[in-house]
């Protein structure tokens, strides 16, 4: 059985990014590889379960694994640790590293405007590199500024189509991201406004905004004071089972990072992919997002609506909340969209970048 390496530097953030690369390590399992995952203990596995669900029972944690990927190690230490596996799946902090097993991976989930370090020493290490793995051709389009095209891949998250079902629909609308993402602000603010607008011309809706959160009140105690007198209810740290629930009642699905964001000039500030508005389009919540970075791959004719502000995102919302027949339709349509973005495919397009 061939061996593969797998180092995350932000496996404790737990988000979509984290799911992204647990789901590769699953599919590289499908393909006859024994994963090794880099970190010091098996808590965030265990929490990975939990939260999204993944059997990750085969995977091994090797914590010596770990430090030597965290730290700056010295070249003939990183020669000897990695010659030793068939492939590594290395996730990019914003520099490139010195690797030497036989297919050398690079996931780039964040469109960083520049890479780290010298431009000669960056040149000689990708010499290594195999592929550029990115989630979005956005991603892509930023970072082959620097790197070279003809290695890139876009390999789309993975998202679970058939494990979410539309229910019965209620008033709600959901918004599902990270209150402290680590990378880009989410602006659940901006949702907030738009709530306050629509609440203004329909009742009878709640804006349910669920998401992760380490343990920053600050951020939540502004968004709870910005929501006052309004009917918006705060999911913090849900099951992921939960959630799924949740999904399946909303009518809508919200999301505004990037708003306010120039793309072109801060890139890693928007949406790169957009992770849990497919899962939402699954569950058959029609989308109105702002339009920025990966949601434009996502979101096509007739399956939702791109916005560039709250005051467009309440707008839309209350048009199709006031035309129930082209909402049908446009849930409909979000649902067979989603199925580009499926676990299978995910798995099938392993395939073909090994």
């Amino acid at each position: 059985m061939k061996k593969a390496l797998i180092f995350d530097p932000y496996l404790d953030t737990l988000g979509g990014g984290e799911r992204y690369v647990l789901t590769f390590a699953l599919g590289l399992l499908k393909n006859d590889y024994s994963i090794v995952l880099a970190w010091p203990d098996r808590k965030e596995l265990d929490l990975a379960h939990s939260r999204f669900g993944l059997d990750l029972s085969k995977i091994a944690i090797n914590s010596e694994a770990y430090g030597l990927c965290s730290q700056k190690t010295a070249y003939a230490e990183r020669l000897k640790f990695t010659k030793d596996y068939d492939l590594i799946f290395w996730v990019c902090d914003g520099s490139l590293p010195f690797l030497f097993s036989k297919n050398n991976l690079i996931h780039l989930q964040v469109p960083f405007k520049k890479m780290g370090g010298n431009s000669t020493i960056n040149n000689l290490k990708t010499v290594f590199i195999k592929k550029f793995v990115y989630n979005s051709n956005f991603t892509r389009n930023v970072l082959e500024k620097n790197l070279q095209k003809d290695k890139g891949f876009v390999l789309y998250p993975p998202i679970d189509t058939n494990g979410f079902t539309p229910g019965k629909k209620e008033n709600v609308i959901l918004s599902v991201a990270r209150f402290d993402s680590p990378s880009h602000s989410k602006r659940q603010d901006i949702l907030v406004e738009a709530f306050r607008t629509l609440s203004e011309q329909v009742k009878g809706y709640t804006l349910v905004l669920a998401g992760g959160l380490k343990g920053d009140e600050i951020v939540m105690q502004k968004l709870r004071t910005s929501a006052k007198g309004l009917g918006v209810e705060f999911l913090i740290n849900l099951d992921f089972g939960e959630l799924k629930k949740i999904y399946s009642q909303a009518k809508f699905f919200w999301h505004a990072a990037g708003f306010g964001i120039n793309e072109q000039t801060d890139p890693e500030k928007v949406e790169h992919f957009g992770m849990t508005t497919v899962e939402a389009m699954a569950s058959g919540c029609v989308p109105v997002v702002i339009n920025k970075g990966g949601q434009k791959e996502i979101i096509t004719a007739g399956t939702g609506y791109l916005c560039e502000d709250s005051a467009e995102i309440a707008q839309k919302t209350v048009e199709l909340i006031r035309n129930p027949k082209a909402l049908t339709a446009m849930s409909k349509a979000a649902i067979d969209r989603s199925q580009f973005f499926s676990t299978g495919n995910f798995f099938e397009k392993i395939k073909l970048l090994l």
